[in-house]
């Protein structure tokens, strides 16, 4: 699914290790939104990317310092989700999901405090989804003494086809 209309939106990558484990972020403190949220790789778009699939990949390559000359056959294009509206962007949210053909351990510094692999048999447990209630869908997961929460979340919910009332 390609943006409709104006060309400003922004992708993530879901990146799937095995068919059991996603691989999650911690975002820098330096970073001009979501300072230190649990997210996916992802960004705005750049005027060199060709869609939502070129964009995810570019990022996880930025940040999880994947070389471009691998990044094809490390990341495998399994499809996209339904976009998200962020709070802080005045444009969607596109989730590409990958297959992650090998385990990612190095980051950029810049970017990215720690990254995380959290086991989807856990991700799809409703009890350990707990409803915090600062707005209408607001679950919430703890990934070791972290929150997902927000897009993220509900990004991982549409994935995990997850209805939480």
């Amino acid at each position: 699914m390609e943006p409709k209309g104006p060309d400003e939106y922004a992708a993530v990558a879901i990146l799937i290790y095995k068919n059991k484990e996603i691989l999650f972020i911690k975002r820098s403190e330096n970073m001009p939104t979501h300072k230190g949220h649990i997210a996916f790789p992802g960004g705005k778009k750049e005027d060199s990317d060709k869609g939502i699939h070129s964009t995810a990949k570019r990022e996880a390559h930025e940040e999880l310092l994947i070389p471009k000359k691998t990044v094809n056959s490390i990341c495998t294009v399994k499809g996209s989700l339904d976009p998200i509206d962020t709070v802080e962007y005045k444009f969607n949210v596109y989730p590409v999901v990958f297959s992650l053909n090998e385990k990612q351990l190095n980051f950029n510094k810049d970017e990215v405090q720690k990254i995380f692999y959290e086991p989807i048999e856990k991700l799809l447990d409703k009890n350990n989804w707990s409803f915090r209630g600062a707005y209408d869908d607001d679950w919430i997961y703890m990934l070791d003494n972290e929150i997902l929460w927000g897009a993220t979340a509900k990004m991982v919910r549409n994935l995990c086809d997850l209805s939480l009332k």
